[in-house]
């Protein structure tokens, strides 16, 4: 059962000799340590993305509301 790759969201295949994934897509190739490793980077800065947004949602809420 393919996996979805964590770079380009493309289908991955597991080789069994090598027990690696590798993309269809993107040619990304790497065990599936590496792959959680990924996505957990991906998930944290995500959530590093929404926090700074808020905060300068937040800002200029406060920034127009003393105009």
């Amino acid at each position: 059962m393919p996996d979805f790759c964590p770079e380009c969201g493309g289908a991955m295949m597991y080789d069994l000799s090598s027990k690696r994934f590798s993309c269809k897509s993107c040619g990304l190739y790497v065990t599936r340590e590496e792959i959680s490793d990924i996505r957990d980077r991906a998930r944290s800065t995500g959530d590093d993305e929404r926090k700074k947004r808020r905060e300068q949602g937040d800002y200029l809420s406060w920034w127009l509301s003393k105009k």
